[in-house]
């Protein structure tokens, strides 16, 4: 019986610190980054032209990896999954392209209601890309998480 519970106490102990890990490397607050705290130490000041460059490079990341995704998904060969139909495949790619556009909402959303307490203020702006730029973040790890094949990431052991 003991030897059963020893894989539940190391995986609960390496769950422990992996997590403790995560929560040490991910920022406070959503809406610092420090792409864009590089742009005004850079200036002393809000560099609109540096805000600018670093939005574009965050948003064509993000599109990158989106039109990367759509790609694979459009072009799998369906015939690897059970019983796979062209028809499954065609309705991953739009479910795809619906979270993204869902995604695109709830991030204008969220980034306004983390960044109304400084609005008004003279580095709103700032505040709401830096929220952007995080959440894009993490939008770009989801998308990577997102797999065709299922067997990538996936398998049942019996």
């Amino acid at each position: 019986m003991k030897k059963y519970y020893l894989p539940y106490v190391i995986g609960a102990i390496l769950s422990t610190l992996s997590i403790n890990a995560l929560a040490e490397s991910t920022s406070t607050s959503i809406v610092k980054s420090s792409e864009v705290n590089a742009c005004i130490d850079k200036s002393g000041d809000i560099d609109n032209e540096c805000l600018n460059v670093v939005n574009k490079r965050s948003e064509k990341e993000l599109n990158d990896a989106y039109e990367d995704k759509l790609k694979e998904i459009s072009t799998f060969d369906y015939t690897r999954w059970w019983m796979g139909e062209k028809d499954r495949r065609e309705e991953m790619k739009q479910s795809f392209v619906h979270s993204q556009q869902l995604w695109l909402k709830y991030r204008s959303e969220y980034c306004k209601t983390a960044s109304t307490g400084s609005e008004g203020i003279d580095g709103y702006g700032a505040v709401v890309l830096s929220c952007q730029i995080n959440l894009a973040k993490r939008r770009l790890e989801e998308i990577k998480m997102i797999h065709p094949d299922l067997s990538d990431g996936w398998k049942i052991d019996y």
